[in-house]
């Protein structure tokens, strides 16, 4: 873990913010500061390279920056499931698209696992819940009710800071604050790359010398699996990129870096109005997003596949001011967004989930400093849209396992240390047969644990988990 300056990001978020003042200091805050206000601030579709404090030099995200600076950066962070309405859907119920049936964006988790989803917990726990902006559990806007939350903004990036800002000054202080802040952006990139109107207006005119030079992972892998090229070929809509150039390509990666500056925007705006009521310094703040994108790597857009820029998320933790770590990055703890957030939320607010429903674990004492890692392994699912193909992969801290139903070279190994880019399949590499048992077995073992029989049937035919039990 190494620390970081931000400080002169820090100081361009001060012109994006409302400045807090004096009158900050007499707003209510949670009773005694008991329990901590708890605020959740999400974008949508952003990888975890596209922020300037991950190194990037194309994007400028002085807000995102300034709460690394205030917390921890997980590097390790992945979402469950590439997908907005599954990945959401484990969000908010703390469980795995799969265990509550989310496997696109129109399906609905059952009734009994919302009831205990963090809405409902945290109500229930004493918390007074609000939620501005984007839901997509399957509706886009926040129903009105069974969610445990009061809506105060539908989706509606610019409206959210002015949402939250109204619903602070009639906040009364008697509860502790539990608040989600989600934007859309940067998923305005799916638009774009299918030359649609934006949702907020179109991008400035620019020119392609301003646009950044393609990934050096750019081009498929070897022995890249044929279910992303079957996925390509019979979702055109989505992955309408089939016809790009290679400066199509760099114009797709500037109006995407313009999209994630555009959430940075809004969630220093949200910061802003955080800081004017008096809540950021005693806040558990927790900014992450939903799922990434292609970017352009191994020539993919949009989601869905397991490759790390779709997997891969920012995730950081900013403790309430004197409980925890300031301005680290931390490059160990490997994190499932989906499982973890529902267990820090828990955590902050004193509330223990069941451990044979709930799976993740909390980023408190990591960003407290009181561990460095979190789990062994992560797992994520998905369902390629065009050929109705399920895929799984399996993340360690240094190799990723990656695993599709069908298709030549459905198996890929990974080594993320010294392939990042993932540009070499070492699964037809016998030097490395061991590794890949051993993921095999992490995954089978998974598959058997969360009752996932097409997970568990596709490993059975390997010979080393032959005499596993089967479910």
């Amino acid at each position: 873990m190494t620390c970081l300056n931000h400080a002169s990001l820090a100081a361009s978020l001060a012109a994006l913010t409302v400045t807090a003042d004096a009158a900050a200091a007499s707003k209510p805050k949670s009773p005694a500061g008991k329990r901590p206000a708890v605020i959740v601030i999400m974008t949508d579709q952003q990888t975890a390279g596209a922020m300037s404090c991950a190194g990037n030099p194309w994007v400028r995200t002085p807000a995102m920056d300034a709460l690394a600076a205030d917390g921890v950066r997980f590097t390790r962070a992945y979402c469950p499931y590439p997908l907005s309405g599954p990945c959401r859907a484990a969000l908010v119920t703390g469980r795995m698209p799969f265990e509550v049936r989310a496997f696109d964006n129109a399906i609905r988790p059952a009734d009994a696992d919302m009831q205990a989803g963090i809405g409902h917990r945290l109500a229930e726990a004493g918390y007074e819940c609000l939620y501005a902006g984007k839901w997509h559990v399957p509706e886009v806007n926040l129903p009105d009710s069974g969610t445990g939350f009061r809506r105060i903004s539908k989706m509606n990036d610019p409206a959210l800071a002015d949402a939250c800002d109204a619903a602070l000054k009639e906040y009364d202080g008697q509860k502790p604050l539990f608040l989600v802040a989600s934007l859309l952006n940067p998923h305005e990139i799916c638009e774009y790359g299918r030359h649609e109107t934006l949702q907020y207006g179109e991008l400035a005119p620019f020119s392609t010398e301003e646009c950044p030079n393609l990934p050096a992972n750019f081009m498929p892998s070897t022995y890249a699996a044929e279910a992303l090229t079957l996925e390509h070929a019979s979702s055109p809509r989505y992955h309408d990129t089939y016809t790009y150039t290679q400066d199509d390509w760099r114009r797709y990666l500037y109006a995407y870096y313009r999209l994630v500056e555009r959430a940075d925007r809004e969630v220093g705006r949200i910061v802003g109005v955080l800081k004017a009521h008096g809540f950021y310094d005693d806040a558990a703040i927790v900014f992450l997003s939903d799922h990434g994108d292609g970017a352009a790597a191994h020539g993919w857009n949009q989601k869905w596949n397991l490759q790390e820029e779709v997997i891969n998320v920012p995730l950081i933790v900013k403790p309430p001011k004197g409980a925890g770590l300031r301005g680290v990055r931390n490059d160990e703890a490997l994190s499932n967004v989906g499982l973890d957030l529902y267990a820090t939320v828990c955590d902050y607010a004193g509330v223990t989930p069941d451990p044979e429903r709930y799976r993740g674990r909390s980023l408190r004492p990591v960003a407290e400093g009181r561990q460095a890692t979190l789990h062994d392994e992560v797992f994520v699912e998905t369902l390629l849209p065009g050929p109705g193909m399920r895929g799984w992969s399996v993340v360690g801290p240094r190799y990723k396992y990656v695993l599709y139903q069908w298709g030549r070279n459905r198996e890929a190994l990974y080594d993320l240390q010294d392939d990042p880019g993932e540009m070499v399949n070492l699964a037809v590499d016998r030097r490395y047969e061991a590794e890949l048992n051993r993921l095999r077995r992490a995954m089978y073992d998974w598959g058997v644990r969360i009752g996932d029989p097409k997970l568990v049937r596709n490993l059975r035919p390997f010979a080393e988990i032959r005499n596993c039990k089967p479910i």
